[in-house]
């Protein structure tokens, strides 16, 4: 079945299946439905580097000249886009080993690549048994950095990366909760977000690994008040031979983790969060990894050192009914590798020393629908890069960005 016979019936699926109920409640299965229309219109000031036609931007593109000086990157586009609509369906299911069990299937049309734009993409695809306190998640869903109950609110599709986490992978999860305290522990692999490495991006260095991502995270929350934090532990097997035919056994391994606090006053919610990794490419994050010494010249096998970096960010938004405001502001820095890099290297926006976003927004929400204008202010610091990553002197680009979207719930 081609791709666009199977989108098609995958739709109608979706929009047409009825629930079915058992005879006895314990074992009811019933069936829900929904999703969006999300158009954007936007336009740049200047090229920006992004994703999906440029649904999700990260950084604006450096100041490069031609002959008479002129700034080739300094090109004004204007695009409207439906990409990020989305369905989804949620299914709850009979009682099992003394658990509720549920599932969840939700795709959009992003696509899983610059040209697969248009198609339909799993977001989430995962089944769900619930106890009294505990809870385990098998599927593919949210990466244990991006944190559901603290995320930025803001009206552009992507949630403020690359300032904050864009990652969903597959993943088992087990969450236990006790009064105002909740602990969990992930063991993640990678789909559609994954590392770059020798060979382009894609899964197999961390299933050449044979360890997926684990993490462990904790959150205390109470109604008004969330905090907590997450760390994690990644390795991947960048090549499995050299270069001249040997075996290479060398693993990249880093970690990465967040703290993170939510506020809710009458008036105002505040979020604050703050990242730091050793390799987060595959998260869309500033970072990566490369090749630092030369172990064994005579095999070609090098070992490996992370490219380091931080964000952080705030999230401001009035909590009033229709209209609301919001403010975001995000930081993020490249803190170079701790050994000189001699060969190779894999990673994203390696050029930048840091970046900024400011970028505020207004609302109106009437129930499902709402209705929103943003402007993204975005400003990177570009420069050539030592062996570790360092940078002595950097050229700004800036970009502005003015984003009106109109969301149609369903």
């Amino acid at each position: 079945m081609g791709q666009t016979k199977f989108s098609c019936f995958l739709i109608l699926l979706l929009l047409g299946t009825k629930g079915v109920v058992a005879e006895n409640p314990d074992q009811a299965i019933a069936f829900r439905f929904g999703g969006y229309i999300h158009a954007e219109f936007f336009t740049d000031s200047r090229r920006m580097l992004s994703a999906r036609e440029g649904n999700v931007p990260l950084y604006p593109g450096r100041v490069l000249e031609d002959p008479d000086g002129n700034d080739l990157n300094a090109v004004r586009s204007t695009t409207f886009s439906l990409l990020s609509s989305r369905l989804y369906a949620g299914i709850s299911g009979p009682m099992l080993l003394g658990a509720r069990s549920s599932a969840l299937f939700e795709v959009d049309f992003l696509g899983t690549g610059p040209t697969t734009f248009n198609l339909v993409r799993i977001r989430h695809a995962f089944v769900r048994f619930n106890w009294e306190n505990t809870e385990l998640l098998a599927g593919q869903y949210w990466h244990p950095l991006f944190i559901v109950s603290c995320y930025p609110g803001v009206v552009m599709f992507g949630g403020a990366v690359p300032y904050h986490v864009l990652n969903r992978g597959p993943q088992l999860r087990l969450t236990h909760t006790a009064g105002p305290l909740t602990l969990a522990g992930m063991l993640v692999t990678q789909s559609d977000f994954a590392s770059p490495g020798p060979d382009g991006t894609g899964s197999t260095y961390i299933r050449n690994s044979g360890i997926p991502e684990v993490f462990g995270q904790a959150i205390v929350q109470w109604p008004d008040f969330l905090a907590g934090g997450s760390l994690g532990y990644l390795s991947l097997r960048p090549r499995t031979t050299t270069g001249n035919g040997y075996l290479s056994a060398e693993t990249m391994e880093s970690f990465s983790g967040n703290l993170f606090i939510r506020v809710q006053i009458p008036a105002i919610s505040v979020k604050v969060q703050t990242i730091y990794g050793q390799n987060m490419a595959h998260l869309v994050m500033l970072g990566g990894y490369g090749e630092a010494d030369l172990i064994d010249p005579e095999r070609q096998i090098y070992d490996f050192t992370g490219i380091r970096a931080w964000s952080a960010w705030t999230d401001l938004e009035t909590r009033t009914q229709p209209f609301r405001a919001g403010l975001f502001a995000g930081y993020s820095r490249n803190l170079g590798s701790d050994k000189p890099i001699t060969g190779s290297s894999w990673a994203r926006g390696s050029d930048i020393d840091r970046m900024f976003r400011i970028s505020p927004r207004i609302q109106m929400v009437y129930g499902s629908t709402s209705f929103g204008l943003e402007l993204l202010y975005d400003v990177a610091y570009y420069g050539k890069p030592d062996q570790q990553f360092g940078f002595e002197e950097t050229t700004p680009a800036g970009n502005t960005r003015l984003l009106a979207a109109i969301r149609y719930g369903f």
